[in-house]
């Protein structure tokens, strides 16, 4: 198992756990491409999570682009192992 879906699993585990509604986006007809890979809802609020490999794993194209405008609409971040100890933080204070 790569540390992506590894790590992908944490972060959906860890959203169901503060009683989120997650959902996993995979790419197919229908879902724009750069779609995050998990979306997730709570109590009228939404956010969008990209999980990576690592700090320096590529972004597909128009993940930025989504990333970047699904912020500005609510909350979106790009989350791999180093920095997800961080984001989860900024997730409990949210949620």
């Amino acid at each position: 198992m790569s540390r992506e879906s590894t790590l992908q699993t944490t972060v959906k585990k860890f959203l169901k756990s503060k009683g989120c509604e997650v959902l996993v986006i995979r790419p197919q007809p229908g879902i724009p491409d750069g779609w995050e890979d998990i979306m997730f809802l709570k109590e009228g609020f939404w956010g969008c999570i990209e999980t990576k490999k690592s700090a320096t794993a590529k972004y597909q194209p128009l993940q930025q682009e989504r990333l970047k405008k699904h912020n500005e609409w609510s909350w979106a971040r790009r989350v791999y192992p180093e920095n997800w100890n961080e984001v989860k933080a900024e997730l409990e204070r949210i949620l």
